[in-house]
């Protein structure tokens, strides 16, 4: 007995073979059905890659964004692995939806395919809880972000929903509870149901045969085989070919910073779910289920609902028009919410300038993660680089007042100097000039106490007997404030003799001054890393200020940080605003 004789007596598989090659399509072959077969391939593709990602990920929040990078960055192909998991899990996610929509217009829910039609809706469910179980895997920014929103989302459910959230995420916040068990949920359980349901879904396919507009297109019969399958690998090419092409141009799928909880990260959902985020806009508090829960409740109830609705005998879309109107506003009002919301964060400058900040922070996330993650996890190494940290402690403690660079309070509510450029000449040159300029000292409680040098004062009195100060003269009392910053030589200079002549009325040079009773600064190593460290530990030590400008009547003071924060932590915010002196604007 030949092999093949062998193996098909014990397996059947000529018969298996020989069914698949003789099945017909009723009405002829389409590119319509195709979308089903594309919709099965990304699938597939979905789970193969998922497969490889198994292989070297670890579900726990000190190692899954560590895992995740490592196979961004190191492994070989693993970026290529990555995007095409990613793009093609939300390639299935469109699919299901033309797939759904087609079988809706073509009225394929109707007797005697219900069951099929309820099948393939639980599906296009499962196929979105899939998606939204996997983003949060990579335990980065955006990842954990949109898990809160939509856990979120999740906890309004009446009655229900706070249990569903703990439920999920294994108590009150994310954690590796919240990674270990939608590991499971996505990794084995659904594709469990998934897999069984498509094969139900297949099966009740076939049995049914496609949904014709009439009986007379069953007088036209093709192959299953080449005719149908040739158009089925065709579309599902093309779709390969732009899940390719965006794993290509993203160099796979992106990967924020890892999860920070204490973070201020411009949480989004994914764009799949950027219709239900604005919808939830214009209900507040105890409204918002009517969002998260009532509308789409309906929504769904009326697609299940559409078999037993839909009795007439004509199939055609005209006689159909007062059910299919709904569902095409239901499409038309989804679409229109996604692309408001895209459009209102697109204008939002605001948020364009959080996601460069998280995009700056991602980059440099992936920059330290090629020396290796510490066993403490991918958040410890952020909070021990110096560049990260810096910047998080400036954002904590100095930017609600002050302003430097792209960190600041919201427009407006600047309540202290502008930091930008600090130490150098142009800043000295402006507050030689406009010290009482909102980003000077114009909304703190030394406004009015310094005159400018250039323009004449409000009072028309002094006004008349005020005489500018010369160019030279400023220029070289801007000359010796800048070298002070920079902890050159000025002894002797032209600057610091016209310091002596004209600034210490007010002010303290070697501390000494003809005020006492002045609040202004001591000059001498102004804007130095020793005059900001001063003043970053305790503004009314007298080595920056007096302890006459730490007085309770003066609102809005900067407070001591030396009992606040660690030494280390006062020397990295020191060094941090040192830096603007050098910078190039």
């Amino acid at each position: 007995m030949k092999l093949g004789d062998w193996l098909d007596e014990r397996t059947g598989h000529r018969a298996w073979a020989r069914s698949i090659a003789e099945a017909t399509v009723p009405g002829g072959a389409r590119f319509a059905y195709a979308w089903g077969a594309a919709l099965g391939v990304t699938l597939l593709v979905t789970a193969v890659t998922g497969v490889l990602l198994m292989t070297a990920y670890a579900p726990s929040s000190t190692t899954a964004w560590a895992s995740v990078a490592h196979i961004q960055n190191k492994l070989p192909a693993g970026w290529f692995v990555r995007g095409l998991h990613q793009f093609g899990a939300q390639a299935s996610i469109v699919l299901v939806v033309i797939h759904l929509a087609y079988t809706i217009v073509r009225g394929a829910y109707r007797r005697p395919r219900e069951v099929t039609y309820w099948v393939g809706l639980a599906l296009a469910g499962l196929v979105l809880a899939w998606a939204v179980t996997g983003n949060p895997l990579r335990w980065d920014q955006r990842g954990y972000w949109a898990l809160r929103v939509e856990t979120g989302i999740i906890g309004t459910v009446p009655l229900v929903g706070p249990k569903l959230q703990d439920l999920l995420l294994g108590g009150g916040e994310p954690g590796s509870a919240t990674l270990t068990r939608l590991y499971t949920i996505h990794v084995f359980v659904l594709p469990l149901i998934v897999g069984a349901l498509a094969w139900w879904h297949l099966r009740l396919s076939r049995k049914h045969g496609p949904a014709l507009a009439t009986p007379a297109d069953a007088v036209k019969i093709d192959r299953w085989f080449p005719s149908q399958v040739a158009r089925d690998l065709l579309v599902s090419v093309v779709v390969l070919g732009v899940i390719v092409a965006l794993t290509y141009r993203g160099h796979g799928a992106p990967l924020d910073a890892p999860a920070d909880p204490t973070s201020d990260y411009p949480a989004r959902p994914e764009w799949y779910f950027l219709a239900l985020y604005e919808l939830r806009k214009p209900f507040h508090g105890a409204l918002e289920p009517i969002a998260t829960v009532v509308i789409p409740g309906l929504v769904f109830a009326f697609l299940a609902a559409l078999p037993l609705l839909d009795k007439k005998a004509d199939r055609g879309v005209p006689r159909r028009l007062t059910l299919l109107l709904p569902v095409g506003l239901i499409g038309l009002g989804a679409a229109a919410l996604t692309l408001k919301s895209i459009r209102l964060d697109t204008a939002d400058a605001d948020l364009g300038k959080a996601v460069a900040k998280a995009e700056a922070r991602a980059e440099r996330a992936t920059v330290l993660a090629k020396d290796g993650v510490p066993p403490e996890g991918a958040l410890a190494m952020m909070r021990n680089d110096p560049m990260s940290r810096r910047v998080a402690l400036f954002e904590q403690h100095c930017a609600s007042c002050h302003r430097m660079g792209e960190l600041a309070p919201a427009d407006g509510k600047d309540t202290a100097p502008e930091l930008t450029g600090f130490g150098s000449a142009a800043w000295a040159k402006r507050v030689l000039e406009e010290p009482d300029h909102d980003r000077m000292f114009g909304k703190t409680s030394f406004k009015g106490m310094m005159p400018s040098v250039t323009k004449p004062p409000e009072d028309p009195e002094a006004a008349k007997v005020f005489t500018p100060m010369a160019a030279a003269d400023m220029a070289a009392i801007v000359g010796f404030l800048e070298a002070e910053a920079r902890g050159e030589k000025t002894a002797g200079t032209q600057g610091e003799k016209l310091v002596r002549q004209r600034c210490t009325s007010c002010h303290r040079l070697d501390g000494k001054t003809d005020d006492e009773e002045s609040l202004a600064p001591e000059l001498r190593g102004w804007g130095s890393n020793a005059w900001i460290q001063a003043q970053i530990d305790d503004p009314g030590s007298g080595k920056t200020y007096p302890a006459g400008a730490m007085d309770p009547k003066l609102e809005g003071h900067m407070p001591a940080f030396k009992d606040k924060l660690p030494e280390a932590d006062r020397k990295l915010l020191t060094a941090f605003v040192a830096e603007e002196r050098s910078k190039k604007r």
